[in-house]
C-alpha cells in the first residue's frame, strides 16, 4: 500500500535521501521516510555561512563533516549520529486540496512533533515565540525546514535523541540563534530501543502524513480536544509557526 507509508534507513546520505524523498512523493506514497546520516551541516535559503559555521571549511573537511547548501526554508543545522531525521512524503495538493498549504502544513508536523514528544514523556515541550522547531526548558529539541515544489514537501525534520548529537551543534549558530541550547531525548531522560522504533512510536501523531483519503481537520483541533491534559505542556505560538513559514521556499 502507498498510504501509511513508514520506511527507517540506517546511514544513509542527506543528498540520497532527498532523491529518494522525491521519487516516493512523484509515485504517490504517502507518510515518512525516516534515516540518520552522516555528520552532515545544511544551510537554508536565509544562511548566512560566514555569520553561523564557527569553524573553517577546511576544519569541517577533516571532521569528515559534509556541508550542503538547500533550498529549504530557514538557516543552518546539523544532521548525523545521536538524531533522527524525517522527511514527510505527502502531495498537498491531495492532503489538502491545496499546494500552497505550507502554514497549514507546518502547524500540523509542528504540533504532530511536540505532540509525540510530550506522549513520550518529555516534560515542558514548547514552541518558542520567533524561533521555529520544538523545545523544551533545557533547549531545542527538534528541528523543521522544508521546502514545496509541484505541491511536494521536500526535506523536512530532525529530531535530536542522543547527546551524540551535541558535537555537532557546538560547530555552528543554529538557526542563526548564538549560544543556541540543545537538548535531546536522552537529555530529557528518554530511552528508546532503536530509531526504528522511535519512527514508529512517533508516526502516529503526524496525522497529516498517516490519515489518507480525506480532507482532514486541522491536526491542532484534534490535539486540543482529546488531549487537554498535555495542552497545558505545550505552549503553541503563531509568531513561531509564521516564522517557519515565513522563511520556506514555496514553488510550483
Amino acid at each position: 500500500m502507498k498510504d501509511n507509508f513508514l520506511e527507517y534507513r540506517a546511514d544513509m546520505n542527506y543528498e540520497k535521501a532527498l532523491r529518494y524523498q522525491g521519487v516516493l512523493s512523484s509515485e504517490g506514497y504517502r507518510g515518512l521516510l525516516a534515516f540518520t546520516c552522516n555528520p552532515t551541516i545544511t544551510l537554508g535559503i536565509a544562511s548566512k555561512a560566514k555569520n553561523e559555521i564557527l569553524i573553517s571549511s577546511d576544519s569541517l573537511q577533516e571532521k569528515n563533516i559534509q556541508l550542503l547548501k538547500t533550498d529549504r526554508g530557514g538557516k543552518s543545522t546539523y544532521h548525523g549520529p545521536g538524531q533522527l531525521i524525517g522527511f514527510p512524503i505527502i502531495n498537498l495538493r491531495k492532503a489538502y486540496k491545496d499546494g500552497r498549504a505550507v502554514r497549514r502544513f507546518s502547524e500540523d508536523l509542528l504540533i504532530g512533533l511536540a505532540h509525540a514528544g510530550a506522549a513520550l514523556g518529555v516534560k515542558s515541550v514548547q514552541t518558542k515565540q520567533g524561533f521555529p522547531g520544538v523545545w523544551t526548558n533545557r533547549g531545542k529539541l527538534a528541528s523543521i525546514g522544508i521546502t514545496v515544489k509541484n505541491g511536494f514537501i521536500f526535506h523536512g525534520f530532525s529530531l535530536n535523541v542522543t547527546r551524540a548529537c551535541y558535537t555537532g551543534f557546538s560547530l555552528i549558530d543554529p538557526c542563526g540563534i548564538s549560544n543556541c541550547p540543545v537538548t535531546s531525548l536522552e537529555e530529557e531522560g528518554i530511552t528508546v530501543e532503536s530509531k526504528s522504533e522511535l519512527a514508529r512510536l512517533i508516526s502516529p501523531y503526524l496525522s497529516n502524513l498517516f490519515s489518507a483519503s480525506k480532507e482532514r481537520e486541522s491536526q491542532v483541533m484534534r490535539f486540543e480536544q482529546t488531549h487537554q491534559d498535555l495542552v497545558a505542556k505545550v505552549s503553541r505560538s503563531s509568531m513561531a509557526i509564521d516564522y517557519v513559514c515565513s522563511s520556506l521556499s514555496t514553488r510550483d
